[in-house]
């Protein structure tokens, strides 16, 4: 019996292989991915929206500030914000016609340094993508990233299609729990103490001047404009040291997408 199992191992493990690697299809081997025009694939690999990879643009943050007695360390600040690049690739095809990739965001605050949201920021995330629809995205990620402290998140987003090849659209909630966060120059700045929770909505418009090409590269110019709304929690006298309150903030963004 047991030398009758070897056997059927091997092939369950080498038919698992094939199903998993897009590149692995016999010729007589039948796949929705076979019906994919080239215009089809390289649509499949967008992450923001539904057919851009990436933006960059200005954030403005009006009176989001805690304004502190004023000297000369501290001055008062009425408002910040930040210069911003986010990307989002899903090159890698998975079962049942879902994508993956991954999604990285970097920031420089201004004032530098004069706020939670000053400073330098970045992340690095894993995407899948189960709902890959031409004109309907639905993307979850998981990773970690730093500004005025280290985190873990989560990210769903949901993209559609408002004019096909003009303009598109889509939702994102970044959630950050107080315990995936590390503030950095903390109480005794351990892993074991708690930080900031945040949690994230932005809704974004991509407007585009001219339908892009089948080139996932194409320079196709347009704007792209969004809206956040952050909720801050977390100790006040430890958010006091980053110059934020807990509460809400609201931001408005103008970028240019690729």
């Amino acid at each position: 019996m047991g030398l009758c199992m070897r056997p059927l191992a091997a092939a369950s493990i080498l038919f698992a292989a094939l199903s998993f690697s897009p590149d692995a299809a016999r010729a007589d081997d039948w796949s929705p991915r076979d019906e994919y025009s080239s215009e089809d694939q390289v649509s499949q690999a967008y992450g923001l929206g539904t057919s851009h990879l990436a933006s960059v643009g200005i954030v403005y943050m009006p009176g989001s500030i805690v304004d502190f007695e004023e000297d000369e360390q501290n001055p008062p600040i009425s408002g910040t914000g930040y210069f911003t690049v986010a990307a989002s690739y899903l090159p890698l095809p998975t079962l049942f016609g879902a994508m993956g990739g991954m999604e990285a965001d970097f920031s420089i605050g201004f004032p530098a340094f004069k706020s939670y949201f000053g400073g330098f920021g970045a992340n690095l995330g894993l995407v899948v993508q189960p709902i890959s629809f031409r004109h309907l995205r639905l993307s979850v990620a998981v990773g970690g990233g730093f500004n005025a402290h280290g985190y873990g998140y989560v990210k769903p987003r949901l993209a559609f299609t408002i004019v096909p090849g003009y303009v598109d659209a889509d939702a994102t909630y970044r959630w950050i729990p107080d315990t995936a966060s590390n503030v950095f120059g903390g109480r005794s700045d351990g892993l074991e103490d708690r930080g900031f929770g945040e949690h994230k909505l932005r809704g974004s418009l991509y407007i585009s001047f001219r339908p892009k090409k089948e080139d996932a590269l194409d320079l196709a110019p347009g704007l792209h404009l969004f809206y956040e709304y952050t909720r801050v929690s977390g100790d006040e006298k430890e958010l006091a040291r980053v110059r934020i309150r807990p509460g809400d903030y609201m931001s408005f963004g103008l970028a240019a997408p690729l």
